[in-house]
């Protein structure tokens, strides 16, 4: 067992929010104020990994995160935006999203919630952009979180190991590929359909895995750079797997998932060490004003 990991009976609840009850949350908050809250979505994964691959890496992981730490653990958050269009992917505005994230906060800060932890498991960039929008504001502009802390942890910046994130960020394993199929193959091996394998045909394998945003295309009724394009998945991608599934094993998962929850409990435990609820003032600059 871990150093700060919990021991925990099997009938013990702790630390997954949604099996305790009312007088188990709140003997919890009368000794710690933090909680980890998982993102994801329910999205194409291809034709053998399941429509809930971020939320069940998000729900899995965080929970064992939240045995290491100690820390209570939140339900996982499926409103997301995607963009992508294949069948079984639901898509929540990034707009609403945002919404959702900052009213379940405001929820959570009521009843006597202070440091929050995103464990942030959905990389769509459409996404992210809304999601660091929307947490920069309600900070700003909600006195309610005047005490409050948030640390946003998307997985991909976790963990030191060159054979996790870092590798298949490199390899552009994207989306579906050989890492999250390991970890999917760790957390619930029955929900992986290997026997079900598919790929895009070229070029449009190749685009996807180039850049994970070439799933999509963009149309304008003026080709004038003023005029807004519209964007949306291409039509010809019908699998929507960005990288190389094939390399995948449960051991990789297995191996990967520890170097992240390692990491994480490290720099979880790290600012709960530090967190006073006082903000103080840090090193900023701007981003340049574009008016050329």
């Amino acid at each position: 067992m871990k150093k700060n990991e919990k021991h925990l009976s099997p009938d013990d609840p702790f630390p997954v929010m949604e099996r305790m009850t009312v007088k188990l949350v709140r003997e919890y908050l009368e000794k710690k104020h933090s909680i980890i809250v998982p993102i994801g979505i329910i999205e194409q994964h291809g034709y053998h990994l399941p429509l809930k691959t971020d939320a069940l890496i998000a729900e899995g992981i965080g929970r064992l995160i939240g045995n290491r730490t100690g820390i209570l653990v939140a339900p996982v958050i499926y409103s997301s935006y995607s963009g992508g269009g294949l069948p079984g992917t639901i898509n929540i505005s990034p707009a609403v999203m945002s919404l959702v994230i900052s009213d379940t906060l405001l929820s959570l800060v009521s009843q006597g919630f202070r440091n929050f932890y995103l464990f942030l498991c959905h990389g769509g960039s459409e996404n992210n952009r809304a999601l660091d929008i929307a947490l920069k504001l309600l900070l700003r502009t909600n006195p309610a979180f005047a005490g409050v802390m948030i640390a946003l942890m998307p997985v991909w910046k976790l963990g030191a190991k060159q054979d996790g994130w870092r590798k298949a960020i490199r390899e552009h394993d994207w989306h579906a590929g050989w890492l999250e199929t390991s970890m999917v193959m760790a957390l619930a091996p029955d929900w992986v359909r290997m026997q079900d394998l598919a790929l895009d045909p070229e070029p449009w394998l190749s685009m996807q895995v180039e850049h994970p945003d070439n799933y999509q295309h963009a149309e304008k009724i003026v080709d004038d750079a003023m005029v807004v394009a519209r964007q949306g998945q291409r039509p010809e991608i019908k699998v929507g797997v960005m990288g190389h599934p094939e390399s995948a094993s449960p051991e990789l998962g297995r191996r990967i998932i520890e170097d992240i929850v390692r990491d994480a409990a490290k720099r979880i435990m790290e600012i709960e060490a530090k967190a006073d609820g006082v903000y103080k003032e840090v090193s900023w600059i701007p981003e340049p004003v574009m008016l050329t």
